[in-house]
Parts: C-alpha cells; structure tokens; sequence
C-alpha cells in the first residue's frame, strides 16, 4: 500500500507572519475555525490541518519564549511564575502557567526543562459539566505536549566536566527516542544544534501526557539526569457559532 504525504506551512494555513505573536496566531486560528470547523459546516480534514498548523506554531512560540518562563522553585517548593497570576486576572479564558516540580538536588547542568502545554477547550459551567460527566478526556482537549530544553536556562555546557555534556546528550537523545516510539505519542520532534537539545512529544490528553511526563522523569533519574518542570494551559473556545 502506497502513502502520499505533503508538508503543510502553518503560517500559511493561518494566514500570519513568522513574528506573530500567541495571542494574534490564537485570533488567527479562532476566525478560520468558524469556517472550519465540522459543527459548522467544515470539512474535519480541513480543521484537523489548521488545528495541527496551530498546534505547531503555538509550540514554536512557547518554546522562542523559554527564556521568560517560571521561575526556579525552591526544593519541594510549587511556586507559581508571577507572570501566571497576572496572566489569570488579565484574561483568566486564554492562558494559565503553573510552577511544578524541580529536582534541586542535581547540580544545574544535569537538569533538563520541560514545559507541560494543554491546549484545551474553553466551556462555560453548563456544557462543562455535561461533558464531564459524558464525553471522553479527548473532548476536552485539542492537545497536550511535553517541550524539552537542555541545558537548562543560566547554565551552560562548558561549566561541565570533559564529556560529560556527551554523556547528558546520549541518555537524553535515547529516553526522548524510547518516549517517540510510544503508541500514546501523536508526533514528535527533536533537534541538536552546538551541544543543546530541544524536542517536544504530542499527546491527545492531559491524562496521557501526565504519564508520560511521569514515565520520562523517572527514566531520567535512573540515568542521574533530572527535570524542572512547568505547566502552561491555553484555552480556545469550543463553540465556534
């Protein structure tokens, strides 16, 4: 059986310049959805590219501005960014960031970044609570995603001992490729560029990418390598009418 696969351009798709901004790529993403999207008409191959272009360029966005995330906690400590409470009382519909979990025990330059990204749809109290009670966790989110960065923010590979850097790189490189292999990832993508790593992992829920998040963590630690992590959600509206 043959397969015919093209690559889509999502700053085509959603009709916006490469230096776009989250909020004007969400705008984007919300007017072409109206057109889109089956519940009004629109062809569901049609909506599940312009849902992926989003995808990618809101992952691209959150990843440029890594270096404006939460942020260090201290040890055991759950601080949110400040950036999140200003965030939530601004406009508490579109985006959220949460402080996590950070294994202040290892020494900086073993501690990989990992922001949790949910996508996920906005309901008002009513249809909320009938989706809960009689929907999949699908229906409630567009995706989440697990974005990688080694090193991490202020640290850097030449404060470390000779090969080590080589040695971070090769457990990160195989837990990330034992991780894209899983059933529950929906794409994945890494790159190396001058000793640094980045990569993200897509999944369909929140409940998935938990686990998963879960399952690299301890993958990880096993290896002597451990995570800083934050949680980012951004909300769309379901209802397009």
């Amino acid at each position: 059986m043959s397969t015919i696969s093209f690559e889509i351009d999502p700053l085509a798709v959603l009709g916006v310049g490469d230096d776009a901004s989250l909020e004007q790529i969400r705008d984007a993403y919300r007017r072409k959805s109206k057109l889109l999207h089956p519940d009004v008409g629109g062809e569901e191959w049609a909506f599940r590219i312009l849902a992926q272009s989003y995808e990618i360029l809101s992952t691209a966005r959150v990843q440029k501005a890594a270096r404006a995330e939460p942020a260090r906690t201290a040890p055991g400590g759950h601080a949110p960014h400040p950036a999140a409470s200003r965030d939530r009382q601004a406009n508490p519909s579109s985006e959220t960031v949460r402080g996590g979990f950070h294994d202040a025990d290892l020494p900086p330059g073993r501690i990989i970044a990992v922001e949790h990204l949910c996508v996920r749809y906005l309901w008002d109290d009513a249809a909320y609570l009938w989706l809960s009670q009689k929907q999949s966790d699908e229906e409630r989110f567009l995706s989440c995603s697990l974005n990688l960065r080694w090193p991490d923010e202020g640290t850097s590979v030449h404060s470390l001992a000779e090969g080590e850097a080589d040695e971070i790189l090769a457990a990160l490189r195989g837990v990330f490729a034992t991780m894209a292999a899983s059933a529950d990832v929906v794409t994945s993508h890494a790159n190396e560029e001058d000793d640094e790593f980045a990569g993200w992992l897509t999944y369909r829920n929140f409940e998935r990418s938990w686990g998963a998040l879960k399952g690299m963590h301890r993958e990880l630690r096993a290896r002597g390598l451990g995570l800083r992590q934050w949680s980012r959600d951004l909300f769309i509206p379901k209802n397009w009418k």
